[in-house]
């Protein structure tokens, strides 16, 4: 079982979301909709950046409760394999439609309850990164629900994605040291009155 939930969990690690994000980027300007990349482009950089500023922040400047660090595989899976989700699911009618975005939205919350029981965050740290990863979502579903394209290639990207999740689970990218280094380096604490 611990093996399965740390497959599960490996799921959302930067070495298997990035280069499955890079590969949405690569569809999304493919599928000939700038508005759409755009959005994309944004929804990305909030889900990173927003992550990344609040894990600096929380490090530098610890809150006083089970808040140390917002759940970047849970806020970055939220927002790579939602995308994947709303693609799949916009392909699909009736009844498809809806086990898709079910099998979707279970992946999801699979990796984010996969946190808590690996210990690597908390049930408020799993909560916020997910809050982070809908809203940046919600930003790219408004464009994409506007101006749905009409080639969606969407054996290609899912099967690129499902290869990469495949080949690259079990590898890691740790950005959270980095992230202390940078508040170290920024010296932040000194603001927070630490």
């Amino acid at each position: 079982m611990s093996t399965l939930i740390e497959a599960i969990t490996d799921c959302g690690d930067l070495a298997i979301l990035l280069p499955v994000a890079c590969v949405l980027t690569l569809w999304a300007a493919l599928i000939r909709k700038q508005a759409i990349l755009k959005w994309w482009l944004i929804a990305l950089a909030l889900c990173i950046g927003g992550t990344g500023i609040l894990k600096i922040y929380f490090f530098a400047c610890p809150p006083l409760s089970d808040l140390h660090s917002p759940s970047g595989h849970t806020s970055l899976s939220t927002l790579v394999y939602g995308t994947l989700t709303l693609a799949a699911a916009r392909t699909m009618q009736d009844w498809r439609r809806w086990l898709v975005v079910i099998a979707g939205a279970m992946f999801i919350v699979a990796i984010a309850l996969s946190r808590i029981v690996v210990h690597a965050h908390s049930i408020p740290e799993v909560l916020l990164g997910s809050a982070l990863g809908l809203v940046a979502l919600s930003v790219l579903v408004a464009a994409y629900l506007r101006d749905t394209p009409t080639k969606i290639y969407l054996a290609p990207l899912v099967t690129i994605s499902v290869m990469l999740v495949v080949l690259l689970n079990g590898h890691e990218l740790r950005a959270e040291e980095f992230l202390h280094h940078i508040a170290s380096y920024l010296n932040i604490a000194s603001e927070c009155g630490a």
